[in-house]
């Protein structure tokens, strides 16, 4: 099922995926998105893979805001000040 995002919003939930990682998980050398999709329930999500090998899905609120990430094996660790709460991103 093709999703068809405008360009703005594509953009909004790539920076904020993005931004969410490199403020919240140490060692993270590259990001690699895919298209933005939309879930059975209805959320706005995205997948990529961080440092060419880990895999990640993150679900976002109404306000692009990030609601979830699922994280893959041999995703980086979180930086200590972000494992109790998300860092600003």
């Amino acid at each position: 099922m093709k999703n068809n995002y405008d360009q703005e919003t594509v953009t909004e939930v790539r920076e904020t995926a993005r931004s969410y990682i490199e403020n919240n998980f140490k060692d993270v050398e590259t990001i690699e998105l895919q298209e933005p999709r939309k879930s059975q329930m209805g959320s706005l999500k995205i997948d990529g893979t961080v440092n060419g090998s880990a895999d990640f899905t993150v679900s976002f609120n109404s306000d692009f805001t990030v609601a979830s990430i699922s994280l893959g094996e041999g995703f980086p660790d979180r930086f200590e000040e972000c494992k109790e709460k998300s860092c600003d991103y």
